[in-house]
């Protein structure tokens, strides 16, 4: 007698197939095949699906039946290496490419029940599937070089726009240099490799995004918009924060300049480089080993901090402390950017890391607020989701070690590194409330599967 079973003709109904394979059996069992021979009987299911069984002498034969429960058919791995490492049933190969699951059945009663039969010749069901069968139900990982194609496909109108849009705003707005190419083909590369690649391409879109703005800040310089503030900062600065030494009042970074030690040169120019590779590092930590919605909230809390201190910068652009010493109070446009007091640290490392980086800094005014004291202070508000004690620890004293540094280098008022620390937690409160509003959480939502 042919059976014919429609649970196999749709992938999505896979799961199933434990399901069908019992009622398959369940008809067998109660009367549609008389044979319970020792011989072995084979029962067609379809034109290219057989089952080959065969059954011992059995005084409960339901009890057989139901006992095939303990040993589903369709297992939850993906993959074939992991199915065959199942310990209840085995899966073999023939030549003409069919997989053999051999369904580990016994008999339940006092013989068999507390001990394995090695031997399944009298006790086992093989269900030959034909190699087609075997691709849609047992090796799923096979089809995603499949999927991924499709998804390059339907995607690749958008990859186009977006490059187009990519290097139209380069070329002809924001000019385009060498870097601006190397990110474009990591992106892109990331993106068509796997889908883990894509994925990892698409969350770090969020970083990307602070790239270009900071990128677009020099198109319009921030001097052209506010009136530049400097000689009323640094009076507030020495109010506020100012020392008297040898009955002179100085501020902290008047103060440095004159008493600066070698081991913290060092010291402060590390913490300083490490600004923002250890957020960064730390955000692709709750990405690969936590949640991707942690990594979401951290870098979604970045880019709005970076936001607020772009505002705050076209609103008050201020001098920074070196720009005091060496110009006093004048305004004067063209301004080099000033390594300060990381000098000392290019002295005494032989590396002109400070002097190369700040000589290439277009814009000296802005300083308030810092960002360098910002996003130390992220680490420390997030620090909690490692649920380790000591890492929070570590933030916490790497960002108190930014903040000094700031202030050693002269490169910041304590002024400038109380606003960062504001910009942190003002977008941090903020993005919070954001995730209240259901659209925005519902975009949340939907970003955080694709990523």
């Amino acid at each position: 007698m042919r059976y014919y079973n429609p649970l196999y003709t749709r992938k999505w109904t896979k799961i199933f197939v434990p399901v069908s394979t019992f009622f398959t059996q369940l008809g067998t069992q109660v009367g549609f095949q008389t044979n319970t021979n020792n011989d072995e009987s084979t029962t067609p299911l379809s034109s290219e699906y057989t089952a080959n069984a065969s059954y011992g002498n059995n005084s409960s034969s339901l009890s057989t039946l139901f006992s095939t429960l303990t040993s589903p058919f369709r297992p939850s791995h993906k993959t074939l290496i992991s199915y065959k490492n199942r310990p209840n049933g085995t899966v073999k190969h023939d030549n003409d490419n069919l997989i053999y699951h051999q369904l580990d059945i016994h008999r339940i009663n006092d013989e068999n029940s507390n001990e394995k039969n090695n031997n399944m010749t009298n006790n086992s069901i093989l269900i030959d599937i034909p190699g087609n069968y075997s691709n849609d139900l047992l090796i799923d990982a096979d089809n995603n070089k499949h999927s991924n194609f499709l998804t390059l496909k339907e995607s690749f109108i958008w990859i186009i726009l977006a490059s187009l849009l990519y290097f139209i705003w380069f070329i002809f707005i924001a000019g385009i240099s060498i870097v601006h190419i190397l990110i474009y083909l990591a992106l892109l590369i990331s993106y068509i490799l796997s889908e883990r690649t894509r994925r990892f391409a698409l969350a770090i879109l969020i970083y990307l995004t602070y790239l270009l703005l900071y990128d677009a800040l020099r198109l319009i310089p921030n001097y052209t918009v506010s009136t530049i503030h400097i000689e009323d900062i640094y009076l507030i600065e020495k109010k506020l924060f100012g020392i008297v030494k040898n009955g002179h009042m100085m501020t902290l970074n008047e103060y440095f300049q004159q008493n600066h030690i070698p081991l913290l040169d060092v010291f402060t120019g590390l913490c300083y480089l490490n600004w923002i590779p250890i957020p960064l590092i730390y955000s692709l930590y709750l990405y690969r080993y936590k949640s991707k919605r942690d990594y979401m909230d951290f870098a979604f809390t970045f880019l709005l901090t970076n936001l607020l201190g772009f505002v705050v910068y076209y609103i008050i652009p201020a001098a920074p402390p070196w720009y005091v010493e060496l110009y006093g109070f004048e305004f004067n446009l063209n301004v080099p950017g000033n390594a300060a007091g990381f000098i000392h640290f290019d002295q005494i490392t032989g590396l002109k890391v400070f002097s190369s980086m700040y000589s290439k800094n277009a814009n000296v005014f802005a300083a308030i607020p810092s960002l360098h004291a910002a996003y130390p202070l992220i680490t420390v508000l997030y620090g909690s989701l490692s649920k380790k004690l000591w890492l929070h620890i570590g933030f916490v004293f790497f960002t108190f070690s930014v903040w000094f540094s700031a202030v050693y280098s002269r490169h910041h008022y304590v002024l400038d590194v109380i606003a960062g620390g504001m910009c942190a937690l003002t977008a941090f409160i903020l993005y919070r409330l954001l995730c209240r509003i259901p659209t925005i959480n519902r975009l949340l939502t939907a970003y955080n599967k694709l990523i």
